[in-house]
């Protein structure tokens, strides 16, 4: 039947074209054929069945529900909280990836993102990388090369040809590191020899001048024996101021021998000094430039890549600081501790990416809210410690508890979906005659507390 249908359709003539302004005639029973599929699966040929020839009018299939792809995992949606509007802080503040928009809270929309997803977060890192290497003149070309391809952007194909070549540059700074201390170790040790000798030339013409000093005086007292015998032996007075001339000659004669001497000793000496001077300034120098490199990378050894905030070493230095203030000052010190909620789910649930973000977006709302003397470190994760030195409890609460407001009024949302972040915090004060470590438990414990009473809390121990 199928078939006889579709010779009736074919043989009929096509309408003619209708003229401009003339009615269409109403259609009856004229079926258009649906068009034809490009792959079509042959099924085996039925069975024929004589069957009286109707008309049965033919449907179009929308295929537009059947091409559409049905999501490998259910994604469950998820009612969004309220959360009030949160006011702009006054204060400037360097911007976290224009947080202070709607789309800078943004998390990430992936679990496990594709390539182009990550790329500019890849680019990023490795630019920031390379723009805190210590580098000589001798790398900077390469360095420069690798940031205008990564300026350009990479595929990912690109990045391991890139991460290749940061290998090599980073073992030749490396190398180059070690040959050029082993080289300023060389020439140091060359500029004390050469110290040494300067020294040793100065104590031989010290030496020199002690026993020109004697010849002198030794001389002095012969010439002065030989005056008085001559003056003795004197017949007349012609003869007595003949022999004073000479004597006086000769006591002059021997003193300017040894002025001259002493002279050229006293220049030698002067020459080697003022050597030994430019050496010394040479050295501070280069000294100098070595402290202040290596206070460089110290510093950057107590900065968390992640937020910029200190780290868990940063803290350990502040800790003792401000344990040496408080032990002679008597003021108040509270020992703080901060650790986000469930963040394991939203590493799990929306990805690394996205739980780095938030990371660095509560780090910056924490540190918009701290007064200049207080002091932030992230200690490991999702882990903040805080001092707060000459603070009393009650403050100290008040001001915890306005950080905990804070992080849970971030609008951080996921694919248009509210994502609600929440911090516990644990606090206490130090005890007259307790270690650090003691009031670091009693802190942690306190953080333990708000945790089993329902987080987003704080609680003092």
């Amino acid at each position: 039947a199928p078939a006889a249908l579709e010779r009736e359709i074919e043989s009929k003539p096509a309408a003619p074209a209708p003229e401009p302004n003339a009615e269409t005639p109403a259609l009856t029973n004229t079926v258009e054929p649906a068009p034809s599929p490009a792959a079509v699966s042959v099924a085996p040929a039925p069975v024929e069945i004589a069957v009286e020839p109707v008309s049965v009018p033919v449907e179009r299939i929308d295929t537009t529900d059947m091409l559409a792809p049905t999501p490998s995992v259910p994604y469950q949606q998820r009612p969004a909280p309220v959360i009030p509007e949160v006011e702009p802080e006054d204060d400037p503040e360097p911007d976290t990836e224009g947080e202070d928009s709607e789309e800078g809270y943004a998390l990430p929309s992936s679990p496990e993102p594709s390539y182009s997803s990550v790329a500019a977060h890849i680019e990023e890192t490795l630019l920031g990388l390379l723009n805190d290497l210590t580098l000589s003149e001798h790398f900077r070309p390469q360095v420069e090369d690798m940031q205008l391809r990564l300026k350009h952007g990479l595929n990912w194909y690109e990045l391991l040809p890139i991460l290749d070549d940061l290998a090599v540059l980073m073992l030749a700074i490396n190398n180059g590191g070690q040959q050029e201390f082993s080289s300023y170790l060389k020439q140091l040790n060359e500029r004390l020899e050469s110290f040494q000798s300067h020294l040793q030339a100065a104590s031989e013409d010290h030496a020199e001048n002690q026993s020109s000093a004697r010849d002198l005086n030794e001389q002095l007292r012969e010439q002065v024996g030989g005056l008085q015998s001559s003056v003795q032996d004197a017949s007349d007075l012609n003869s007595l101021k003949q022999v004073l001339d000479n004597r006086f000659e000769d006591l002059l004669s021997t003193m300017d021998n040894y002025q001259l001497k002493r002279d050229e000793r006293e220049r030698e000496v002067a020459s080697r000094l003022q050597g030994l001077a430019s050496r010394v300034a040479s050295m501070e120098q280069e000294a100098l430039g070595f402290r202040t490199n290596l206070e460089e990378q110290r510093q950057k050894a107590l900065i968390d890549p992640l937020t910029g905030l200190p780290n868990r070493a940063a803290w350990g230095e502040r800790l003792e600081q401000e344990m040496a203030d408080w032990q002679r000052e008597k003021n108040s010190l509270l020992v703080c501790i901060l650790d986000l909620d469930h963040f394991k789910r939203i590493n799990d649930g929306y990805g690394h990416l996205a739980g780095d973000k938030v990371l660095k977006i509560v780090a910056n709302a924490f540190k918009k809210r701290l007064r200049p003397a207080d002091f932030l470190a992230r200690f490991g994760g999702e882990e903040f410690v805080m001092l707060l030195p000459a603070t009393p409890s009650g403050t100290g609460l008040t001001l915890l508890d306005e950080l905990r407001t804070a992080v849970e009024l971030c609008p951080f949302h996921f694919k248009g979906e509210r994502v609600t972040i929440t911090v516990s915090i644990g606090v206490t004060a130090l005890r007259t005659g307790e270690r650090s470590d003691t009031a670091i438990k009693r802190a942690d414990q306190a953080l333990y507390k708000a945790k089993e009473n329902g987080r987003n809390r704080v609680e003092q121990g």
